[in-house]
């Protein structure tokens, strides 16, 4: 600022800012802290790119403070009083930096806002026990070269969950509800230039470790930017998994046309009650268990078949054998 009539330039009004501001100069002299001006017709806001004046430095009228780019052009602040700049309180270069957004992102965006919109979502959440998937996944990576994750896991019994309630596998159109006889399984990716979904073909009738390959393969594509349409344009039901970022649970957008998508939290230790036979002697037991939110569209999925569903998908996961058969 400067000292007895003038404050520093404050790149940006914001009134958080300007209250911790307040705060820190109220043992200065008596000074006015200065707003940022519109330095153009059209300037709405602007980026302090250099100051020309230090603190402490003494500042005339039509001394030049500091040089501020606006939407068009960069343009001298000048001073219109006498007197001293006592404080910076921004630095130069006010804080942003404007990413283009990518093709990826632009289309993505605008099919959330599209989904969001017009499929009148509603949600259902289940959680299931994962200490059995665990130990024969432990097994299962132990006699093989190809490993598993707990997602193949998810996709396989999302894919037999929907042969057992068809009713989810579907999409909707104003004259008739689309049923496919395939679970192809959309598997979130996130890449550098935005949000994929490439496509797990027949998941139902591939074995866990066919998946894994698949999706090893697919999610490396939509990484390097190597993937052709049909491997992501598609696709019945979509799983988003973002239990791996330590998240335990959230909901997810549906993937139009698709009537669901299931968004995958991580996987927790929790105490229970022990309904073993040496209940007696121990009352509680520590299981493993995941947090899942099923997203439906109401116009083919209605509640008690989303339950349906969420439960087959239980059945599966709970007992993992009926996943390698």
């Amino acid at each position: 600022m400067l000292a007895r009539a003038t404050s520093a330039l404050a790149c940006r009004s914001r009134a958080l800012a300007l209250s911790s501001a307040v705060r820190r100069l109220s043992s200065l002299p008596p000074h006015t802290m200065l707003p940022m001006p519109a330095l153009s017709p059209t300037m709405t806001s602007g980026n302090l790119a250099s100051w020309k004046k230090a603190e402490g430095d003494k500042i005339e009228a039509g001394d030049v403070i500091a040089e501020v780019e606006t939407d068009k052009a960069t343009v001298d602040y000048e001073a219109v009083d006498d007197g001293y700049l006592a404080k910076i309180l921004v630095p130069e270069g006010a804080a942003y930096v404007d990413l283009p957004n990518t093709n990826i992102r632009k289309v993505t965006a605008k099919r959330m806002v599209e989904n969001k919109n017009t499929l009148p979502h509603y949600y259902l959440q289940m959680e299931v026990e994962m200490d059995e998937l665990i130990a024969m996944r432990a097994k299962i990576n132990g006699a093989q070269d190809v490993k598993t994750s707990v997602n193949d896991y998810v996709i396989k019994a999302c894919s037999l969950a929907l042969m057992e309630v068809p009713a989810c596998n579907s999409s909707y159109t104003d004259e008739y509800i689309r049923q496919f006889a395939a679970a192809d399984i959309s598997v979130a990716v996130n890449t550098d230039k935005g949000l994929l979904t490439p496509i797990v073909f027949n998941a139902d009738s591939k074995s866990v470790t066919a998946i894994a390959k698949d999706v090893k393969a697919l999610a490396g594509k939509a990484k390097e930017g190597k993937l052709q349409p049909a491997e992501f344009i598609g696709g019945t039901f979509t799983v988003s998994n973002l239990g791996m970022f330590g998240l335990k649970q959230f909901t997810a957008i549906i993937n139009g046309p698709q009537a669901c998508i299931l968004a995958v939290g991580g996987t927790d230790k929790k105490v229970v009650p022990n309904e073993g036979p040496d209940a007696a002697t121990k009352p509680f037991v520590t299981k493993s268990v995941m947090m899942v939110s099923l997203s439906a569209d109401h116009r083919v999925v209605d509640g008690a078949i989303g339950a349906e569903w969420l439960k087959s998908f239980k059945k599966h996961i709970e007992n993992p054998i009926l996943l390698v058969l």
